[in-house]
């Protein structure tokens, strides 16, 4: 008999996206959760390690000659989807480089590969995770997948035009994944009946939708006795304590209603008060560029302001993160245009087209509507070059106004110039970073998050004619 081990990564920290905090303790309530079991011999964490460090952990981890009997691979953290393939996010990830700032499922199935095992399992907690192996609706494996697997279980926590929701201490799926292995109390746990109380568990999640891969006989075991997991289902399912020696008295539906109401007003400002939060978080981005003064030997700083979103690129992801977030507001509201692609074969009709098996397509365009006056929601700093060999740069933050928040999102990209005297606008798909905040905020604190961001982008901008003269 070989042995089993776990992988498990986590990332918290991220240079161009959102931290996640919770991941961390993602990973160590799936550590619990699978030293319950006593089935793995090893179970290695890798919490805010380079992507290098992660492959090449694991490819030793594969040098045995041992055998292994099963090979369980996790992660939580950011997920990335795009044309050629799913990518795990680790702390630099870049999109236009994912292949090296990122694990592609392509490459964590090869390190998988590596062990040998009996049966591989992977669980993946990050937006987008549920990428089809093949573009079609046969729910298959692929031939590529099925090489060196002998039988294979695959967990994603959403489809792969889904976004995965974290949470304070821990993420949803991982928290619904740790609860579905602790259903039942007797008996073998299958790596099926996990699947089944997943299912069970995002029924009304209308938003994320677990996806599920199997090649194998429905008899995959993740656990051999559910007794052995009896004090974590105790844990994880007991009642919250009530102190019965000094009860509260019950209170009536109306004022239960009106203590709910007056917390949420305590967490409202004046529209006053918002488009003051708005404007100082501006200005105390602006105002440190006293502190970088070799950037006006190379740059002008000129600012923009708009009253709307016309100008902001990929929309698509903004308006995700507002139906993310929820809410009762339509503060900032969004429109998703659906229009049909025509068909390459127009000529065909309409049975022909349906019998070569071709799906409509359609293109979307996204909007997004300022519906509650707050003026400066969409803000930029030029950066313009006073050589003719540097291009111009752009620094730009986006306001999402909520009723009891504000979500801030924040970009730099550089736009190369088309003359003497002219630039084209970046021509990639941009990344937004995002934080929320309450409104109750000091904005110089806010504003320190970022605020040298634009300026530490610039000084890059400008170091890397350095690494030029000397390569």
């Amino acid at each position: 008999m070989g042995q089993s081990i776990a992988i498990l990564i986590g990332n918290t920290r991220y240079k161009e996206l959102s931290e996640l905090a919770c991941c961390a303790n993602d990973v160590a309530q799936m550590r619990r959760l699978l030293t319950e079991t006593q089935k793995f011999s090893q179970i290695v964490d890798f919490v805010d390690e380079p992507i290098s460090t992660v492959k090449d952990g694991i490819r030793a981890l594969a040098e045995t000659e041992e055998g292994f009997d099963e090979a369980f691979l996790y992660f939580s953290g950011h997920g990335l989807s795009n044309a050629d393939d799913f990518y795990m996010c680790f702390e630099g990830f870049k999109e236009a480089s994912p292949n090296t700032t990122g694990l592609s499922r392509a490459d964590a199935y090869e390190l998988l590969r590596q062990f040998g095992a009996e049966l591989s399992v992977v669980i993946i907690d990050a937006c987008e995770a549920g990428r089809n192996l093949i573009k079609n609706s046969i729910p298959a494996i692929t031939s590529e997948l099925k090489a060196g697997f002998s039988k294979f279980v695959q967990f994603s926590s959403c489809t792969e035009s889904q976004f995965s929701l974290a949470g304070d201490t821990i993420s949803l799926f991982t928290d619904e994944f740790i609860r579905a292995c602790l259903q039942k109390e007797n008996g073998v746990v299958y790596y099926s009946d996990v699947e089944n109380a997943l299912r069970d568990a995002f029924l009304n999640q209308s938003g994320q939708t677990p996806h599920f891969i199997r090649q194998g006989t429905s008899q995959e075991k993740f656990c051999n006795d559910a007794g052995r997991l009896y004090e974590l289902r105790q844990e994880v399912f007991r009642e919250p304590e009530v102190d019965e020696e000094a009860p509260e008295p019950p209170m009536g539906a109306l004022a239960i209603a009106k203590a709910a109401i007056e917390k949420i007003e305590a967490q409202v400002p004046s529209k006053e008060q918002a488009q003051a939060f708005i404007n100082g978080v501006f200005e105390e981005t602006l105002g440190h560029s006293d502190l970088t003064p070799e950037v006006a030997e190379f740059f002008d700083i000129r600012t923009v302001k708009h009253d709307d979103f016309d100008y902001v690129q990929n929309k698509r992801t903004v308006v995700s993160l507002l139906e993310r977030r929820g809410g009762s507001d339509s503060f900032v509201e969004s429109d998703v245009e659906r229009k049909k692609r025509r068909q390459p074969f127009s000529g065909l009709g309409l049975s022909a087209l349906a019998s070569l098996g071709m799906p409509d397509e359609y293109d979307e365009t996204y909007d997004l509507f300022n519906r509650c006056g707050l003026e400066a929601v969409h803000v930029g700093i030029y950066f313009e070059p006073k050589f003719m060999a540097l291009n111009r740069l752009f620094s730009e933050i986006v306001f999402l106004p909520r009723l009891t928040e504000c979500l801030i999102l924040t970009c730099n990209s550089q736009e190369r110039r088309s003359g003497w005297g002219s630039f084209n606008e970046y021509e990639g798909t941009k990344k937004w970073k995002w934080s929320h905040h309450a409104w109750s905020d000091d904005p110089a604190e806010v504003a320190k998050g970022y605020v040298l961001d634009p300026y530490e982008y610039t000084k890059e901008y400008i170091h890397s004619f350095c690494a030029e003269k000397n390569s």
